[in-house]
């Protein structure tokens, strides 16, 4: 799944699919790290997120786009990591 996920931003932007690689390799490390203990910390994580995230869409009166397309939640990470890159005056 994480390969065409890839495949994916790398249509998109090359500079941000290297970031991205980053990320995965990153959480892939985390989730070695933590053993037998990566499925409660996943779903943990996954529900105060999600809780979260529902907050913020009340707050903004909206509801969430993703529900309306996949493509939108694969985008989600990219427009987070396009704004760190704005802020280091990297381009994209």
């Amino acid at each position: 799944m994480m390969a065409v996920t890839m495949l994916f931003y790398f249509k998109l932007s090359f500079k941000l699919s290297l970031a991205m690689i980053l990320i995965f390799a990153a959480s892939a490390a985390l989730s070695q790290a933590l053993g037998a203990y990566v499925l409660e910390a996943s779903i943990g994580i996954f529900v105060v997120a999600w809780i979260f995230q529902f907050i913020g869409h009340k707050v903004e009166g909206k509801k969430p786009s993703f529900l309306d397309d996949l493509k939108f939640l694969l985008i989600g990470p990219l427009w987070c990591l396009g704004f760190l890159f704005r802020k280091l005056n990297i381009s994209y």
